[in-house]
């Protein structure tokens, strides 16, 4: 299934997956209620989690991992 990411480094990225959450380049994304279309496609959106991302100190003492 393909998603659309919003916020964080990988903001406006159309990438494949699905689930509650989506890790892309080690940062978590989580799916929303949103709804998106972009390339003919309407597509599911996930928010950026920014405390859980590499980037921002991820997995030092929270609930990432």
């Amino acid at each position: 299934m393909k998603l659309l990411l919003r916020g964080g480094p990988g903001d406006g990225q159309v990438v494949t997956g699905g689930g509650e959450t989506v890790v892309w380049r080690a940062c978590l994304y989580e799916i929303t209620t949103e709804l998106a279309h972009r390339q003919g496609d309407d597509l599911r959106v996930y928010r950026h989690r920014s405390d859980c991302c590499e980037l921002y100190g991820r997995g030092a003492e929270d609930r990432c991992e």
